[in-house]
């Protein structure tokens, strides 16, 4: 008898408690990535590779105009 009573109150805890434990585990992950996602690490990320892409823009400009002065016309030789 002694037996049944624990098995039932681990049954109990295992019912009701189990899903209140996954409830807490996905709201305190939830939690995590919005602290992370405003965290100021990664807006130093974001900056430099906002800076990284303005280095390759201007890169990009900048052989386009040598492209434009060497071979005139090879934008609509690309184009075809």
């Amino acid at each position: 008898m002694h037996d049944d009573s624990i098995i039932g109150l681990v049954a109990i805890i295992l019912i009701f408690g189990l899903p209140f434990y996954i409830a807490k585990l996905v709201v305190e992950g939830r939690r995590e990535r919005r602290a992370q996602a405003h965290a100021p690490e990664n807006w130093a990320v974001l900056d430099q590779a906002q800076v990284q892409a303005r280095r390759l823009e201007e890169r990009i400009d900048h052989l386009e105009r040598i492209l434009d002065e060497d071979a005139p016309g090879w934008r609509s030789r690309a184009a075809r």
